[in-house]
């Protein structure tokens, strides 16, 4: 864990919001030197708090029509091969382990029927791979990436 001051709290829900905010606008809005900024940025960077800046896109609207989950059982012996050619897939945007029924739970994204079944044959054949359940998701109700820092 990675000690955050209010400071790095409100410089972190800022870029959540608008990873473009420019550090002279952060520092005019925090009361800090932009050189301060700068360098907590670039702290919060190193430390690997901020893992990148990026733009979110609706898979829709660049032709991935089709989100999925993907709930997958595997074979103990075989359960981190299977996550890293799983994660290594284009299609695969969350891929997490977890606990209970499943052993590995993925978001996936397709451009059509067609696409995601060649997905869900590629995921059966993964040495390890026992079952693989895909639920095609009707409504997207949301997606929140950002999350709450200050009370």
């Amino acid at each position: 864990m990675v000690e955050l001051n209010d400071k790095d709290l409100r410089i972190l829900e800022i870029l959540q919001n608008d990873a473009r905010t420019p550090f002279s606008t952060l520092a005019r809005e925090l009361g800090m030197a932009e050189s301060t900024v700068r360098y907590r940025v670039d702290r919060l960077r190193e430390s690997g708090v901020i893992t990148g800046f990026l733009a979110m896109l609706d898979p829709r609207k660049i032709g991935l029509n089709i989100t999925a989950i993907a709930l997958i059982k595997v074979d103990a012996n075989h359960i981190v091969e299977a996550s890293e050619i799983l994660a290594s897939f284009e299609e695969s945007h969350h891929l997490f382990r977890s606990t209970g029924s499943y052993d590995l739970v993925s978001v996936v994204h397709a451009r059509d029927i067609a696409h995601l079944d060649g997905l869900i044959d590629r995921i059966r054949r993964i040495l390890g791979v026992k079952e693989a359940s895909v639920e095609v998701a009707t409504y997207l109700v949301k997606v929140e990436p950002k999350y709450k820092l200050l009370k």
